[in-house]
């Protein structure tokens, strides 16, 4: 197997732009996402059902259905604008904790080889084999190794010379994990 290595610098910005991506592009975040939409709507339809009786009967009329649709999506809108928001303000007051050169913030380097990933900093190594990997994943700007389900080496796209060997890197990581996957179940 071949070796590859790749050194960068790491921003407020490529972190901020990790987590964002984490608060809106995983799975759990959307699943939770989706529930709240859900329950949300689950209780104006309960509180609009309680209109829908009568003296006698149990009747939905448009007034009714008026009172669940208007504002479920007066709900949803506010929810989308407030969480955005507050994900923001969240982000933001973690990175004003990062110091430079300190784990995070700072220089990188990033070696792939058949034994797994090494990433160095400034204040530490780390070594995770291929079987530790959880997850391989790129963005337009990004390939993140996820070596938990909520934590990854965030390499930036813009520390390669070129697409082919932003390619190679992905392709490399991909193809390593998949075989140490395989050496593990047989």
């Amino acid at each position: 197997m071949e070796t590859m290595e790749v050194e960068y610098e790491i921003t407020v910005d490529d972190l901020y732009a990790f987590h964002w991506r984490a608060a809106y592009s995983s799975a759990s975040a959307r699943r939770s996402r989706y529930k709240n939409y859900a329950y949300s709507f689950l209780a104006l339809i309960l509180v609009s059902s309680l209109f829908s009786f009568g003296t006698n009967e149990f009747v939905i009329s448009r007034a009714n259905l008026y009172f669940v649709v208007v504002p479920f999506l007066a709900v949803v809108l506010a929810y989308f604008f407030l969480e955005r928001r507050m994900t923001r303000r969240l982000i933001l007051q973690l990175l004003k904790k990062e110091k430079p050169d300190r784990g995070q913030l700072g220089r990188h380097k990033v070696v792939l080889s058949e034994g797994g990933v090494v990433e160095s900093t400034a204040v530490g190594e780390s070594r995770t084999s291929w079987a530790g990997v959880d997850r391989i994943e790129q963005n337009p700007d990004y390939i993140f190794l996820y070596t938990s389900p909520a934590g990854a080496h965030i390499i930036p796209k813009r520390a390669f010379r070129d697409k082919q060997e932003i390619e190679g890197f992905y392709q490399l990581s991909r193809i390593s994990k998949e075989a140490a996957a395989i050496k593990v179940t047989t």
